[in-house]
């Protein structure tokens, strides 16, 4: 997605349009505190004549907090002849999921697949390009005219040329080869696990089948997979793509029985076709209440669960999120829409940790000395509460100036149910009581409590401490 912030837009309810205003979006951004950078993937050396090129590298941007608190990096892979800005920023001017997932405590990296964005384009680099991406196709995907009325989302208005010009705009063209292109992607996925290990794979629409093609490669590696809106059912054929000829992809995965072929697998008994990579992986099918794909995530369900995997449907009006259409991680909503992801992500990366990554020896039930304090604060629509500045100023304040009293973690939890009147969790582990009572006569505690004015007009009303159990 192109990045389009909050200066030069003016806001309509969920409708945004352009202003004829200077384009200074760094004077209206907040400022946060994170780390980031870039590096490549590379790809094969190739001979071309006399000359030697490199093959399909892959491009990766990432970003993370000041203080990492969840176990397991994200990996945000894009949709079709998109780039990895589309979980940067909304065209709303809002940040995307890739900050929010940041802000909650995650390590992120951002892919251009091969042939995408900063990964260069060329048919001797990635593959003879195909058709670029039309207006009409855009509309016909992200907003059809049709579903207006349950589509109640979409970030600007449908009519602002302006606007649907940097949607766009982000947009290249497809590879023509969709088998060739699944494998070149699969491979620099998998090369990227190898090299900074254990980590969740999120995709969006074509490159769900992603998921499938590299839990069968890195296995071992993978967490678990958040597919976004997926392309699918199995078998299915997508025009300007291809055709899903191994059942949830167009590449080759390994089935058991051993299934040789596309037709192999079309012919098997459906309830046998198990794909042991998958054996147990936790995976999230997540889809919106206004999208035409939303009725092919039972049926990926079912097909990934016959496989062998752990795979669920999370249905965003089930968890009262309503209006959403195929971009749905862009749409006016975007930051509620994430919210269940983050729940579920949260059970399955505990259930998931090994031994030692937590510092404990195993034990689900081994006491410690260790304490745990709450800070809650509870609220409605009406209460005022700055997420960006309590996240990039406040909880680093709250560090420095208990770090030194032993504090050893921290992290911070947005609740899914909104008629709890839970806006936000903060969770610390301290080495023992005796260092949560030096915290609270810490020097700069007094400064922790003055700064609460900052982003709330409320005090935190519930604040707990228990025996931390490892």
């Amino acid at each position: 997605m192109n990045h389009i912030t909050t200066a030069g837009l003016k806001n309509n309810g969920n409708i945004v349009s352009m202003q004829n205003e200077p384009w200074q979006f760094w004077l209206d951004r907040p400022a946060t505190t994170s780390r980031r950078g870039h590096f490549w993937i590379t790809g094969e050396r190739i001979k071309k004549g006399s000359q030697t090129l490199q093959h399909g590298p892959m491009f990766v941007e990432w970003q993370a907090p000041e203080q990492v608190t969840q176990p397991y990096p994200v990996i945000l892979v894009h949709g079709g002849l998109l780039q990895g800005t589309e979980w940067m920023d909304t065209p709303d001017g809002r940040p995307g999921w890739a900050q929010r997932l940041s802000e909650a405590g995650y390590a992120v990296l951002i892919v251009d697949r091969p042939g995408h964005g900063r990964s260069h384009t060329h048919p001797d680099l990635s593959g003879q390009p195909g058709n670029a991406f039309s207006y009409e196709e855009g509309e016909h995907v992200f907003f059809p005219p049709e579903d207006k009325e349950t589509q109640t989302q979409w970030p600007f208005d449908r009519n602002d040329d302006a606007m649907l010009d940097q949607f766009i705009a982000a947009f290249g063209p497809l590879p023509t080869n969709y088998r060739e292109s699944q494998e070149m992607d699969t491979a620099r996925l998998s090369a990227l696990l190898d090299k900074i290990g254990p980590s969740i794979l999120m995709t969006h629409s074509a490159s769900g089948p992603l998921g499938w093609m590299v839990a069968d490669q890195r296995p071992e590696l993978l967490v678990a997979i958040v597919s976004v809106e997926p392309m699918g059912p199995a078998f299915a054929t997508t025009p300007g793509f291809g055709t899903l000829e191994w059942g949830l992809t167009a590449g080759p995965v390994t089935y058991f029985p051993e299934r040789k072929s596309p037709e192999e697998v079309r012919a098997a008994d459906p309830s046998r076709l198990q794909i042991p990579a998958l054996k147990d992986m936790p995976v999230a099918i997540v889809t919106g209440e206004a999208s035409v794909f939303a009725k092919n995530g039972p049926a990926i369900v079912e097909f990934l669960n016959t496989a062998g995997a752990a795979a669920s449907q999370i249905h965003l009006p089930d968890h009262g999120v309503f209006g959403n259409g195929h971009g749905l991680i862009y749409e006016s909503n975007s930051d509620e829409a994430l919210q269940p992801v983050l729940s579920w992500l949260s059970k399955v990366t505990t259930s998931n940790m090994p031994e030692g990554i937590d510092g404990s020896a195993g034990n689900p039930n081994e006491q410690t000395d260790k304490i745990i304090f709450y800070v809650s604060y509870n609220g409605d629509s009406e209460t005022h509460f700055d997420q960006d500045y309590y996240i990039n100023v406040h909880c680093p304040l709250v560090r420095e100036a208990w770090d030194a009293y032993g504090l050893e973690r921290a992290s911070v939890y947005l609740p899914t149910d909104k008629d709890a009147g839970t806006i936000i969790i903060w969770a610390g582990i301290f080495k023992d009581r005796h260092a949560l009572d030096t915290a609270f006569n810490a020097p700069l505690t007094q400064k922790v409590m003055d700064d609460i004015k900052n982003f709330t007009d409320v005090i935190p009303t519930r604040s707990i401490a228990e025996p931390f159990r490892t």
